[in-house]
């Protein structure tokens, strides 16, 4: 339903926010007042929750247990979560909690339910892999292996048949796959530290992730474009966000520190509400509501695999459990391969395939080197079997992983791509060069590299080519001798009294510089020399000065009524006065230099940002209506042109940095 712009379940009160608090599980109503929780599990000495999921269907939740190496689930009473005092001490009973039957698990630490196909993914950091079994721990499979240093938080989209997971190791990233395990490929690598949590807003089609490090909730769209921050510490007041939910407009999280519950816009509207404390030791929460996992059909149900069906974008996908490989379309047991090889450092008994050898690490414990193209515990995954698409031939990398060499047409990670697809615009038509770049032949009245400008007549000076864009927006590919945004500045008229000449003889209609009356060739000919009487003058450069290739950097104040002023540059005010008379004098406002934009090349006048001209007292304020005596008529052309300017940056700086660092607060290793 829709309330207040913005769309709504429309059964709020089957919602409930399950909170992992050490050995217990606390749920909390957003229909009560004041989000009063309750206990609705509570385990023995040896549980402790890491990180959970729900099968909401099944009312089950799980859980991830890395001190005792386990998965376990917990089965809700059968009314749910309809009420609090419902659930209150339920303790640890064998009918309601399960511990799936899953051996060799050394570090389980993220899982994700598929509630389509009834599996659960894990990740696990002692072993650096992303595993997959049935929901009863049957059929278990590795389905990444090697690359991957750190693997934490994971989260599954099984309507679209990919997965998500975190890796905070030494080269953090976030990386996405087939849910079949195939199609890998990294998402996000930037800007991000400790990417601790993780969430999927399914029908926005967004990723959000926490960064415990950096205080940040970042989002980025499912093909991995338009990264942007959603919430931080400077804009929303939130602090080391840790694991994340989300539902509807909002982010449900804890934070690593205090252990707050906490929910925020998750467009960054609003400052981070508090929803409970007193947790000791809160890891994880998951929201629960029927609509966070719809129902639908179940294309397994038509595949009949024999043992382990998984989902993928291409539909759901046959798999053979650990142990056992395909032979002609049924899942055999792996021969018995022979020892490897015993390390010179003690016993090393690991049966390793496909050439692998068995290596004792440092802390003792034996682990498989396997050959090229070879990855997971055993050595059993040929990383280069289906890899690349479309005739590409695969090839192990220094790194062992697996990389794809692309016939003539094809592109991207996999080969997967077609290096002409949507390539040019309009009409244009893209053929493939030998390096298997794409070129466009563009049609009549369509310019640029991918026929995206239109031409157009009346608006670039001297002979400049005309290109319009899409939106309406023109611009001008201008001759090498002229600049600006119309190419009406010629380079010429910084020579001055000097001689305009050919940076190359052997090109007399190319670029230009100046044979200055000094002997020297220089592009301006303009000099500080005697221009400033008592002030500091210095030298620089921007199209809108026209022929003046020059701007004062020198602090003029007026001991008569201010007639008006503009700024050259950060640090620097032009003051023009009354032609009664004028001193000299640096523009202070208390002990520290005046900072202000600069309106003559039209920066601002609309709002300004925060960090600029914040030091200029409120009062300080412009009278365009006074007469004006200009000596020089190049000021009189720049304030003009800044006086009649509608322009505004907006902190262009700002938003091109869409993943800035928080604090730097050190913080300690949170496995600790």
């Amino acid at each position: 339903i829709k309330v207040n712009d913005t769309c709504k379940a429309d059964s709020s009160d089957k919602q409930a926010l399950y909170v992992a608090d050490d050995n217990e599980i606390r749920s909390l109503y957003p229909g009560m007042q004041n989000w009063i929780y309750e206990q609705a599990f509570q385990g023995d000495a040896n549980v402790r929750i890491d990180a959970m999921d729900l099968h909401i269907k099944s009312k089950r939740i799980f859980w991830t247990n890395w001190h005792t190496g386990r998965i376990s689930s917990f089965e809700q009473p059968s009314t749910g979560p309809a009420s609090p005092n419902s659930n209150r001490n339920r303790r640890q009973t064998d009918s309601r909690v399960t511990d799936l039957e899953i051996p060799g698990l050394k570090m389980p630490r993220g899982i994700a339910v598929d509630w389509v196909a009834n599996n659960i993914y894990w990740t696990d950091s002692g072993r650096d892999v992303i595993e997959v079994a049935q929901m009863n721990g049957r059929n278990r499979k590795t389905l990444i292996s090697g690359m991957i240093d750190e693997p934490y938080a994971i989260v599954v989209d099984p309507p679209r048949g990919t997965m998500y997971w975190a890796d905070w190791g030494n080269h953090p990233k976030i990386e996405t796959a087939a849910m079949d395990g195939t199609m890998r490929e990294t998402l996000v690598h930037e800007n991000i530290q400790w990417p601790t949590g993780l969430a999927v807003d399914y029908f926005n089609e967004r990723l959000y992730w926490a960064d415990a490090k950096l205080s940040v909730i970042g989002s980025v769209r499912l093909n991995g474009t338009d990264p942007v921050i959603a919430v931080s510490s400077v804009k929303n007041s939130l602090h080391h966000p840790f694991s994340i939910d989300i539902f509807e407009d909002f982010i449900y999280g804890v934070t690593y520190h205090n252990n707050f519950i906490f929910r925020v816009n998750k467009f960054g509207k609003s400052s981070v509400e508090h929803l409970t404390t007193g947790i000791n030791h809160a890891t994880d929460l998951v929201l629960f509501h029927p609509y966070k996992q719809p129902e639908m059909a179940n294309p397994c149900d038509r595949k009949k695999c024999e043992w382990l069906c998984l989902l993928s974008p291409s539909g759901p996908v046959c798999m053979c459990p650990n142990g056992r490989i395909l032979d002609n379309g049924t899942c055999v047991e792996v021969p018995t391969p022979t020892l490897s090889p015993v390390s010179p450092s003690g016993t090393c008994n690991l049966l390793c395939l496909n050439g692998g050898t068995c290596v004792l690490n440092a802390r003792k414990q034996p682990k498989c080197r396997c050959q090229p193209n070879y990855g997971g515990e055993r050595c059993e995954l040929n990383q280069c079997k289906e890899y690349c698409q479309n005739g590409g031939t695969c090839t192990a990398s220094p790194t062992g992983a697996p990389t794809c060499r692309c016939l003539a047409g094809f592109t991207g990670p996999n080969c997967n791509q077609r290096t002409c697809e949507n390539y040019c615009k309009n009409g244009g038509n893209c053929t493939v060069n030998r390096g298997n770049q794409p070129t466009c032949s563009c049609p009549a009245d369509f310019l640029g590299d991918q026929c995206q400008y239109r031409s157009c007549d009346g608006f670039c000076d001297h002979g400049g080519t005309c290109m319009q864009s899409r939106d309406g927006s023109r611009q001008c590919r201008c001759p090498p001798r002229f600049i600006g945004n119309n190419c009406e500045v010629d380079k010429c008229h910084y020579c001055r009294d000097g001689k305009c000449i050919p940076t190359n003889i052997y090109q007399p209609h190319g670029d230009v510089t100046c044979r200055c009356t000094s002997g020297r060739i220089q592009p301006s000919c303009y000099t500080c020399e005697g221009y400033c009487a008592n002030g500091q003058c210095s030298l620089s450069w921007h199209p809108s000065v026209l022929w003046l290739y020059f701007s004062l950097c020198c602090f003029v104040w007026c001991n008569t009524d201010l007639t008006t002023s503009f700024p050259l540059n950060k640090n620097c005010m032009l003051c023009v006065c009354r032609a009664k008379g004028f001193q000299h004098q640096r523009m202070t406002n208390g002990a520290m230099n005046v900072e202000i934009g600069n309106p003559a090349y039209k920066i601002y006048e609309g709002e300004q940002d925060d960090d600029v001209g914040e030091l200029l007292d409120a009062d300080f304020t412009l009278d365009p209506d006074k007469p004006t005596n200009f000596t020089n008529p190049v000021y009189a052309t720049l304030y003009m042109g800044a006086h009649n300017s509608r322009n505004s940056l907006a902190s262009t700086d700002e938003k091109k940095e869409l993943l800035s660092r928080g604090d730097e607060e050190p913080l300690v290793d949170p496995l600790a």
